[in-house]
């Protein structure tokens, strides 16, 4: 084998796993842009899904992340991104931030805790919503309003 096949393996290898900076996200198309390292910029490669076809989490490196670029045969150009080595301090359990999705939530054998929040379903808030139609004492309310 001549140095020259020699040089490209070793490159090709070399770029099998690398770990990189997001430099730009495009969250319409789960696509992101990462530094190589040496300033050169990677072409948009796709964000790898956690996940399956019916359920799927959607938590994109934000710019400034380091993630890890796996790229199949060492072609760089057919990378895809996958989360990458955690930076700071651990999460200490808590979640912060906003979660949205459809379908129903199951809670079993736990309890669901909201504090300095509200819980509203159908418009009807649990901090606010007031009983119309009962006097004072033992009676039952009326639906909430």
């Amino acid at each position: 084998m001549s140095e020259y096949s020699i040089s490209q393996a070793l490159q090709m290898l070399e770029r099998l796993i690398v770990i990189s900076t997001v430099v730009a996200l495009d969250r319409g198309k789960a696509r992101a842009k990462v530094d190589w390292g040496n300033g050169a910029h990677s072409d948009w490669l796709p964000i790898a899904q956690l996940g399956s076809e019916a359920l799927k989490f959607w938590i994109p490196p934000e710019p400034g992340t380091q993630v890890i670029v796996l790229s199949p045969g060492g072609d760089t150009t057919r990378g895809i991104i996958l989360p990458g080595p955690f930076s700071g301090a651990p999460p200490d359990g808590n979640f912060e931030g906003n979660v949205s999705g459809k379908g129903n939530v199951d809670v079993s054998d736990g309890d669901v805790t909201v504090t300095g929040g509200d819980v509203v379903a159908e418009d009807i808030s649990l901090v606010t919503h007031v009983h119309g139609g009962i006097e004072p004492g033992p009676a039952n309310t009326d639906r909430p309003k």
